[in-house]
């Protein structure tokens, strides 16, 4: 969604030009002073995450964003819902079965995630979003 929202909004700058009207374009030449006035666009990139994390981490990071954990699937809740343990805690994570595959999951396992921080409103404790699993 971020990304369909930045293309949108890059969109919306790079066609200003066109609806600028008459004489107002990105290379207009000023024939007072022979400046030259260019429209720069920069797209910004989420950066890939490497750096793995920690559950005690968690709750200081930020909402919707990207992590890396390692740790043991502990207990499967049902409903797409697993407890992630850690040396430095537990925490909630959302495994879709479309990611989870065919993926056996036993809690001596060690396993690798990568997901996205679902902050909890109104108190609610912090998910982990899975978007890629695999064991270690």
């Amino acid at each position: 969604m971020k990304k369909i929202c930045t293309f949108a909004v890059l969109s919306v700058f790079a066609s200003g030009a066109a609806f600028a009207g008459p004489g107002m374009h990105a290379d207009n030449h000023n024939m007072n002073n022979n400046e030259t006035n260019t429209v720069t666009m920069t797209t910004v990139v989420e950066p890939v995450v490497d750096t793995i994390v920690t559950v005690e981490q968690i709750p200081m990071m930020r909402d919707n964003q990207n992590v890396v954990m390692t740790g043991y699937l502990v207990e499967n809740l049902g409903d797409e819902m697993y407890v992630f343990q850690d040396s430095t805690g537990t925490i909630h994570v959302e495994i879709e079965p479309v990611v989870l595959g065919e993926l056996v999951i036993m809690p001596e396992t060690k396993m690798k995630i990568k997901g996205e921080i679902d902050k909890g409103d109104n108190g609610e404790p912090d998910v982990i979003e899975v978007d890629y699993i695999t064991t270690m």
